[in-house]
């Protein structure tokens, strides 16, 4: 047991996430008394887990960066929300027309969605009066769309998709702001209660799509690691 290769697995690190991402690994038999500790909440930093049988290692890591982590084979399998992922995929791509696109080594429909996101979902909202130029603008190829986001990316894709011309601005936080301040025709953001909507005056145009949350798979772990594509049936049966 100790000369056989663990597998890694990241798990995000917010308080929002990590119990019910670690939870669906614990249902297919993977616990660790370790983590589980630290999930409770005992003040220590530490960031790598291993599960009680010695065959896997529990990473910590920014939701955010999980994408990363399995693309780079620094980690075997990683959850991570839709946002994270998408994202990255969509993201830059290198300069050396050699390299292989961002995202080109994880599988993210090998799993079913872990639906830890609850009700949360992409929205086009914006302020009641600018709905009849959202409207116009799917119909017109003279019209430009201004629109703030935190996930340029994929909104840039949602409204090409859509046929909809659309200047997308990249902002860090707080978009709700950014038709009463920035002038903007709407903002593309994740939503869940709309309550931050309702507060700053705005009301949702679209559902876009529903966020989901996978279980990213190393293309090349599941390739060359027998143990891996053994997990991901069991992970299979576990997740229901």
């Amino acid at each position: 047991m100790e000369n056989m290769r663990k597998i890694v697995v990241a798990l995000p690190k917010g308080k929002r996430l990590i119990a019910e991402a670690y939870d669906v690994f614990k249902k297919a038999g993977y616990f660790s008394a370790e983590l589980e500790l630290e999930i409770e909440g005992n003040g220590r930093k530490q960031l790598e887990f291993p599960s009680e049988d010695g065959t896997v290692i529990f990473l910590l890591a920014r939701v955010a960066d999980i994408p990363q982590y399995v693309d780079k084979n620094w980690a075997d399998m990683g959850i991570s929300a839709f946002d994270c992922y998408r994202e990255y995929e969509l993201s830059s791509v290198s300069a050396n027309a050699t390299s292989a696109m961002r995202g080109d080594n994880f599988i993210s429909d090998v799993l079913p969605d872990l639906n830890l996101c609850g009700k949360a979902r992409f929205c086009v909202a914006g302020s009641p009066e600018k709905k009849a130029f959202y409207e116009q603008c799917k119909s017109s190829d003279q019209k430009v769309l201004e629109v703030a986001t935190q996930h340029p990316n994929i909104a840039a894709r949602y409204f090409a998709n859509k046929k909809i011309i659309a200047d997308i601005i990249s902002v860090s936080g707080s978009t709700e702001l950014m038709p009463k301040h920035a002038g903007v025709d709407v903002i593309f953001d994740i939503v869940e209660s709309g309550n931050a909507l309702r507060e700053n005056g705005l009301v949702i145009f679209e559902e876009a799509m529903p966020l989901q949350t996978k279980i990213l798979v190393s293309k090349a772990a599941l390739k060359y690691d027998v143990n891996v594509a053994k997990m991901v049936e069991v992970l299979k049966n576990a997740i229901k």
